[in-house]
């Protein structure tokens, strides 16, 4: 599996008239690789990962997916390819988490029968420590449960293209490293992943590569050494950030004692 960015160009909500905020991207992305998808509120994080999805068309430019244009999937077949994590779910009525995983495997193959389906989607809520969560009604779990029920979701879809909107939003530390394990795992195994994050430090940890926009319709890109630096990173955010190493790890702070 690989994924290709053709000169690709997007503007805020993908409108004509909207605001550039990516303008002739070329990218790939390989398996094995994990991205983290970096840039200040508003800089099209989020619209990106949509467009990447299938969801939203590029003002210009193209997304290939297999040396194919995103146009010519069938939705069925892209949701064998891709899974798309949004940063908002919507739960307009009760049902349980494992029900909600559940829908993600039947999704992929319908002739899964009822059994198996439950079984499956109990063991995904196991590797995201919700099992004792598995029979809740998602509309009363916390935010981290409902965000790891969504991770499960996701993942159980079993596409080897992972594209996640802010997964680690409420999720606390311990639930932080389970997240960044499994996507380790995940990218071992041959599967892709690209994940908007807000924490510099984790998006070191996480990363073999990174994408940092900067709201103004540029971008830089390559291996997280590259571009995990204190000097874009204070560029693109508008704030002094600065950079230490330490047994191989860099470890990142807004330096408000020299403040830009």
């Amino acid at each position: 599996m690989s994924l290709r960015l053709e000169r690709l160009s997007l503007n805020a909500g993908a409108s004509a008239t909207g605001r550039a905020l990516i303008r002739a991207l070329d990218l790939e992305v390989r398996p094995g690789e994990r991205w983290v998808l970096l840039g200040p509120n508003g800089a099209g994080k989020s619209t990106l990962l949509a467009a990447l999805a299938g969801l939203l068309t590029p003002n210009a430019g193209r997304v290939l997916l297999k040396e194919r244009a995103l146009a010519g999937w069938a939705p069925a077949a892209l949701a064998r390819e891709r899974a798309w994590c949004p940063q908002f779910w919507l739960d307009p009525f009760p049902v349980a988490a494992w029900e909600t995983v559940a829908c993600a495997l039947l999704a992929i193959d319908p002739r899964l029968d009822a059994a198996s389906a439950e079984h499956d989607a109990r063991a995904w809520l196991a590797e995201f420590d919700m099992a004792a969560m598995a029979d809740h009604d998602v509309r009363r779990l916390s935010g981290g449960e409902r965000q790891r029920v969504a991770l499960a979701s996701a993942c159980a879809q079993g596409a080897p293209l992972l594209l996640l909107d802010e997964p680690t939003s409420h999720l606390d530390w311990s639930h932080q490293a389970l997240l960044q394990a499994r996507l380790h795992r995940w990218s071992n195994d041959g599967g892709s992943v690209i994940a908007a994050v807000h924490d510099l430090n984790l998006a070191w940890s996480l990363a073999t590569h990174a994408l940092l926009l900067d709201g103004r319709g540029g971008a830089q890109h390559g291996p997280r050494a590259s571009v995990l630096q204190a000097a874009p990173l204070s560029a693109a955010y508008g704030v002094p950030v600065s950079q230490r190493e330490e047994d191989g790890t860099r470890w990142f702070r807004i330096d408000l004692e020299h403040p830009a």
